[in-house]
């Protein structure tokens, strides 16, 4: 008689479908954690690759392991571990046997070690049931769900009482993952996911995890992704198939890297943001990064630290971007580390949980519950506090290209033609003329109004009327809460932000024209790419139609119509924010494809662009042939 498992397999196959890749050797490494192991191997199970030629993954640690009965409970019950489901914070009673189950319907093995005595189980899936159940053995005299395989006669299949090491053979377990008739070998993990790197089990746990550098946690890894070339015994004398035992040290070590030969750790540090509720710290690299390859992150990154664990791991451009970080040398050397508080409703409705499936962080704060975590604020605060020795970093990478443009007439240019259509409704603070000048504080905006008259309107509505003057005289700044000024909502001009060029390397794609970058440390601006092949062919094209002693005012002439048309296209943007988000706006609409497609066409830019150049004279006589320049092949010289 089989036992069969509480629990419609369902159940199992939806949680599944939140897990994310390799989650499964979270789950389990987990698990050996909370049981006090202080070694972990996932390894391979040797007896089924030389007799049967499979490569199956186990997990094996030194943790307290299981008695009978408690094994038996353990595996009898979906959705309840070895504790009852806690709250938020817990593991809500999903894990190892949810993540592995579904692509290992021919079993899982669990062999636990207890005072030296052995107790296992196997779990399968019924095809003819679809339901999970336990194997009952038959020893004679009774049938059991949980035998001690060291006592059994196994004949020619794998002798599971031969599996365990013998460091986890007093006290410890062992998983061995059987997978499917389709996909026997699970070695590299879940085929059917697409887990099939040989680095791909290392790499997961060193950025999953922030620091494991006080558990000896070890991936036996393959050396090809060909089956052919996998060793063939446990002791393999060829290199070339031999595995290598890798040490998982968690994703801080390749951080902090304190074995570099080459380069180090130049400095770091921590900034409190969103009202101190958020610890930021920040590490920045020096030199040449050592030679990680692909069990870990080589370069830098953004992520969110829950615990000990890692979420919302990211090193692409758009979300350094929103940290203020635009240069992609900065970029490969800037590791940032948010660890928000805990969501706890009994102290304050502030904080994050991860949702049940622990493969993503929930917050709750702000008006918002069970939202996305607000990167972008916290990204956009880190900018606005930008440490010196990030902002040098920035300046330094910059080169050539660092600063603004030195000429910022075109602000004030922009602004006198297109001031009045470019306006938008902010709140601001109105307070009596004054003779002196008014003065402004960090993040505090102010406006001058003449002679403002309270009033009252017969329905009672108070009202705000102006004695004199209907206009405002000055927007100096826009107005905030807490300034002890009173606010009024108004039209106010859009400010033109800056603009300035930056190489290729600093962008998603090479070929895009230009990108947003609102949080940059010298104030929001738009960053050209001077290698882009649209702007390398507009100035390779006027340069030819001139005397050559003109090439280099031209090149400059051809930036700067670039330059002003994206920063104009930004600033009209900015009408857009009365009915969609600005986070939404800089993702969408402001984002580096979006402002490349608005950038290409030629009328708007090659029309400002010919009137600035009839200063320099009559143009060349045609050349024989063609002028056009093939975007692939444009180069400025």
């Amino acid at each position: 008689m089989k036992v069969t498992i509480t629990g419609a397999s369902n159940f199992v196959n939806r949680m599944f479908e939140a897990c994310g890749n390799y989650q499964w050797a979270r789950e389990f490494l987990k698990n050996s954690l909370e049981a006090g192991a202080t070694k972990i191997e996932f390894g391979v199970e040797w007896q089924a690759v030389e007799t049967l030629g499979v490569y199956r993954r186990t997990i094996i640690d030194n943790g307290c392991g299981m008695e009978p009965n408690e094994l038996l409970s353990f595996f009898s019950t979906l959705g309840l571990g070895n504790k009852i489901i806690g709250g938020v914070h817990e593991n809500f009673g999903v894990g190892a046997k949810i993540a592995a189950l579904p692509w290992n319907p021919d079993g899982m093995v669990v062999i636990s070690y207890k005072g030296g005595a052995a107790s296992m189980i196997k779990i399968v899936l019924d095809p003819e049931t679809n339901e999970y159940e336990l194997v009952e053995y038959d020893l004679g005299d009774k049938r059991t769900c949980v035998i001690d395989p060291t006592t059994i006669e196994w004949g020619d299949e794998v002798n599971w009482g031969t599996v365990a090491p013998s460091w986890a053979t007093e006290h410890g377990t062992v998983v061995v993952l059987l997978g499917s008739d389709d996909y026997p070998d699970t070695v590299l993990g879940n085929a059917k996911a697409e887990e099939r790197d040989i680095k791909g089990l290392s790499v997961y746990l060193n950025t999953r995890f922030w620091d494991l550098s006080h558990v000896e946690v070890r991936v036996t890894e393959l050396r090809s992704e060909k089956k052919n070339s996998w060793p063939t015994q446990r002791d393999e004398k060829d290199d070339a198939r031999r595995p290598n035992n890798r040490r998982i040290m968690g994703a801080r070590h390749f951080v902090e890297y304190p074995d570099a030969q080459s380069g180090k750790l130049g400095s770091k540090s921590t900034l409190l943001l969103d009202q101190e509720r958020v610890i930021a710290d920040w590490y920045l690299w020096e030199g040449e990064r050592p030679a990680i390859h692909s069990y870990a992150k080589k370069g830098g990154f953004v992520a969110v630290r829950y615990k000990d664990e890692l979420f919302e791991l990211s090193s692409a451009k758009p979300v350094f971007r929103a940290f203020g970080v635009i240069e992609s040398q900065v970029q490969q050397n800037l590791t940032i580390i948010l660890e928000p508080q805990l969501y706890d409703p009994s102290v304050t409705p502030w904080g994050v949980h991860p949702d049940q499936s622990r493969n993503r962080l929930i917050f709750t704060g702000n008006g918002e519950k069970g939202g996305a975590v607000p990167m972008t604020d916290w990204g956009a605060e880190f900018a606005e506090n930008m440490p010196d020795e990030i902002l040098n970093a920035i300046l330094k990478a910059r080169g050539e290209h660092n600063g603004t443009i030195d000429d910022e007439e075109y602000r004030k240019r922009l602004q006198d033609r297109f001031g009045d259509r470019w306006r938008i409704k902010r709140q601001v603070a109105v307070t009596k003329k004054s003779p002196e000048k008014p003065e402004c504080g960090s993040g505090t905006d102010q406006v001058s109004v003449l002679d403002i008259e309270h009033g009252e309107e017969p329905s009672g509505v108070k009202t705000v009327k102006k004695q004199k003057k209907k206009t405002i005289e000055r927007v100096h700044v826009v107005g905030t809460v807490g300034t002890g000024a009173e606010l009024v909502e108004k039209e106010v001009p859009v400010d033109v932000p800056k603009y300035r060029y930056s190489t290729k390397n600093d962008f998603e794609n090479e070929l895009h024209i230009a990108q947003w970058s609102p949080h940059d440390p010298e104030g929001p601006t738009v960053i050209l790419n001077i290698e882009s092949p649209v702007i390398v062919e507009a100035i390779k094209y006027h340069q030819e139609q001139y005397p050559d002693i003109y090439a280099e005012e031209i090149m400059q002439t051809v930036k700067n119509v670039y330059g002003e048309v994206a920063a104009a296209k930004i600033a009209h943007s900015q009408k857009l924010a009365a009915r969609i988000p600005e986070q939404q706006l800089d993702a969408d609409y402001r984002s580096e494809k979006a402002l490349t497609v608005g950038l290409m066409g030629l009328m708007a830019e090659d029309t400002v662009i010919s009137q600035r150049l009839g200063r320099f004279g009559r143009k060349k006589a045609a050349a024989k042939g063609s002028v056009e320049v093939s975007l692939e092949s444009a180069e400025i010289t």
